[in-house]
């Protein structure tokens, strides 16, 4: 059964989401605040969420962006709000909708479907394909010093990791597209952005919670991202035991 977690301090429209949500076959539960909200997604783990702009004690963009950066969530969003010009643009940002109050419930449930279409596909095929399974071998190494690629690239595969490169950040992110992997390695300091910004596109547009070590010189000038789940960081020069004892950590690898 999916899950949703509707945010929203109006009790009335917090009675209408139980309501239609659990007829059409949803487990609900409900927050009236953002920190609240945080709390019980963390122990429920919804599927979805439909979430107010304007609640108590931070807003919807506090959920938002708390859930998508610090926690690695990329659980789906409904911003669901009367004042949708408040709201930054989400255009390009993945699993994202927004919906304007008071939203008719054929036009909420349409946009339930598209988040969350594989809940609705499986409901209609007998027999859905079985979920794939993340390559867990599968590291991406960026980073501007093509020495250090190479090092990292030998260390990784001599401990049975596929390893593919890249050198900057827009690099980083197209590669990551196209390779898919489980875990990426990545610098600060280098072309096209930076290592902060990968990791800021990754997790808020992308919507991706893959586990990033940072291997810097410089550890300090991201060691508030070293809160965030699924970080580590990690300060140049790197053994390869320390780089291989962080990589099985953060795949939960014996």
């Amino acid at each position: 059964m999916p899950k949703i977690l509707a945010i929203e301090d109006d009790p009335a429209i917090l009675d209408f989401y139980r309501e239609f949500f659990t007829e059409a076959g949803f487990e609900v539960r409900t927050a009236e605040d953002a920190l609240s909200a945080i709390n019980l997604q963390q122990q429920f783990k919804a599927d979805l969420l439909i979430l107010d702009l304007n609640i108590p004690a931070g807003g919807g963009m506090l959920v938002f962006e708390t859930l998508r950066n610090r926690l690695g969530d990329p659980v789906p969003i409904i911003f669901s709000t009367g004042k949708p010009e408040l709201l930054p643009n989400f255009k390009n940002i993945h699993y994202v909708a927004t919906v304007s109050k008071p939203t008719p419930p054929e036009v909420l449930l349409a946009e339930v479907k598209k988040l969350l279409p594989k809940f609705f596909n499986r409901a209609m095929d007998p027999n859905p394909p079985p979920q794939s399974k993340i390559d867990k071998s599968r590291i991406l190494v960026v980073d501007d010093d093509v020495c250090i690629l190479e090092l990292y690239k030998e260390i990784l595969s001599k401990a049975g990791f596929e390893t593919q490169t890249a050198e900057d950040a827009i690099g980083a992110l197209t590669r990551f597209q196209d390779f898919k992997p489980a875990l990426m390695i990545l610098d600060v300091d280098m072309p096209a952005g930076g290592g902060k910004k990968v990791f800021e596109r990754l997790r808020m547009q992308l919507a991706s919670p893959v586990p990033i070590i940072f291997s810097t010189g410089s550890p300090e000038a991201v060691a508030n991202l070293g809160k965030n789940q699924n970080v580590i960081i990690l300060k140049k020069p790197l053994t390869p035991e320390i780089l291989i004892e962080a990589v099985k950590k953060l795949l939960k690898m014996p």
